[in-house]
């Protein structure tokens, strides 16, 4: 029997509580560790504290390459989490049976199958290339990759693998569906064909469209390589602008963004609010004493987080001051192992900060904030996509250490840490960066410590939960216990 036709949720009560509740889509949320998948994790327990359950159906965990069930354990009681597997697309059962019957008539060379073996012990699919190459908005649409038909190709697959996905998920939606207790049908991306899902089941049912942008879509900033065609685009802008026609509110998650969105859809424009992620008030663990400065980074280095801009600085200061591995150190936690196909290893060696320089592998989430306890200062590493804040900057916020954002001065990033006692310097301008190591290093010599940012109340996901209920109380029948929801 497929999945999408069993009602019965992997986690939560097979029957929901009794009040109000929302279906949410979002193709990332727990036991995912995906970045993704933090945001609604944690807006749930907001929503359970003014009164409102949610039901949500994600990528089946039989999917998750990785999967970290702590975070189920984090979710408020009463809320019911379904599974959808992903269906393969018939190309992609074509092309696997094709490169089956390849595999079979080339045996490959030593060297190749050493590698092949070498990527399977690591725990990546054979052929995986290390970190793919991109292209920015601009760049594609200008035409700078050229035109190729194999970009093309990969664009329409990565679009429609998902559109698969959602309509076997507004299936499950349907059934799920409850006249009377679900008031509204929230869907949140990327990958944005999810919102097709929930426009499916709030037209269906009657009930109002929210959509939920993690990231820009048809306005995305950056693309992998392969997928690099304007046909991307042009098949994002059209989804785009019949989900957010139907939409009763569209969510965005800075503010430029929604600068950018109201510009892109003037006629809609009343109806869009940004909701940032926010930081939480979760107890982190309490950091260890050591006399020594660490600056670490917990998350993924790909696409356009360079981070030769923060080892040429560490090295200019690391001499200047003298410093030895005992006294400063980086780490990097994480899909980390490479970057641009070499290894972070070898880069940061190049770069003449090898023997300062650890990398750890992904770890569950508890790990991973023992981790960055223990830091004395929080790396951001740089983005061209100046209309995204990542959703480390929130998480960082929580700990007692000081912030480093590689961003531009006109970024998203850089206009919510304007006024903080974080250091937000250009990923261009080394000397700057520079400066910013060496007066954090020697105020900490001095016996200055740091104070998490979490104080400013505007970076609580707390106060930014208040936002998004207050924009979903006049489509919501039932009251919301506002207060509640959003106390300290």
């Amino acid at each position: 029997m497929p999945r999408s036709s069993v009602r019965t949720p992997f986690h939560g009560p097979a029957v929901p509580p009794s009040g109000p509740r929302l279906l949410l889509f979002s193709y990332f949320f727990p036991p995912s560790q995906a970045v993704g998948a933090l945001r609604w994790q944690k807006f749930a327990r907001h929503l359970a504290g003014a009164g409102i359950g949610l039901d949500v159906i994600t990528l089946d965990p039989s999917d998750l390459a990785r999967r970290d069930d702590s975070r189920l354990a984090d979710l408020p009681d009463g809320i019911r989490v379904f599974g959808v597997t992903q269906p393969s697309l018939p190309s992609e059962r074509l092309e696997r049976a094709l490169l089956k019957v390849k595999r079979l008539l080339r045996k490959p060379a030593p060297a190749a199958a050493a590698i092949a073996q070498s990527d399977r012990g690591a725990g990546k699919p054979a052929g995986t290339a290390a970190s793919p190459g991109s292209y920015s908005r601009s760049e594609i649409l200008a035409g700078t990759p050229g035109w190729s038909l194999d970009r093309a190709y990969h664009a329409r697959q990565d679009l429609e693998r998902i559109r698969a996905w959602a309509h076997v998920a507004a299936a499950l939606g349907s059934r799920i569906l409850t006249p009377g207790l679900h008031q509204a049908v929230i869907s949140c991306g990327p990958p944005h064909p999810v919102h097709e899902a929930a426009r499916i089941v709030a037209r269906a049912g009657h009930l109002p469209l929210v959509i939920d942008l993690r990231d820009p879509w048809a306005l995305v900033e950056r693309l992998p390589s392969h997928i690099a065609s304007p046909a991307w685009y042009r098949r994002s802008a059209r989804d785009e602008r019949r989900i957010v026609r139907d939409a009763a509110l569209v969510v965005l998650n800075t503010d430029p963004a929604l600068r950018a969105m109201r510009s892109s859809h003037p006629a809609d424009a009343d109806r869009m609010v940004c909701v940032m992620n926010g930081c939480d008030d979760d107890l982190v663990p309490a950091p260890p004493r050591s006399s020594r400065f660490l600056v670490a980074y917990a998350g993924s280095v790909y696409l356009d987080r360079d981070p030769r801009p923060l080892f040429r600085a560490a090295r200019q200061v690391a001499t200047e001051l003298g410093l030895t591995p005992a006294e400063f150190g980086l780490e990097f936690m994480g899909n980390v192992q490479a970057y641009g196909g070499r290894t972070l290893g070898a880069i940061a060696a190049e770069e003449g900060v090898g023997e300062f320089v650890r990398i750890h592998p992904t770890r569950p989430r508890a790990d991973a904030l023992a981790f960055l306890a223990s830091a004395s200062m929080l790396l951001s590493l740089p983005q061209d996509s100046e209309m995204a804040i990542p959703s480390k900057i929130f998480e960082y916020a929580q700990f007692n250490a000081w912030v480093l954002a590689l961003a531009e001065p006109t970024s998203a990033t850089a206009e919510l840490l304007r006024g903080t006692a974080a250091d937000t310097v250009s990923s261009r301008d080394i000397g700057g960066i520079a400066n910013a190591l060496r007066g954090r290093i020697e105020g900490w010599r001095r016996g200055e410590r740091p104070e998490a940012l979490a104080r400013i109340d505007r970076l609580s996901r707390r106060y930014q939960a208040g936002v998004l209920l207050a924009a979903l109380q006049p489509l919501i029948g039932a009251p919301l216990k506002l207060e509640a929801a959003c106390a300290p």
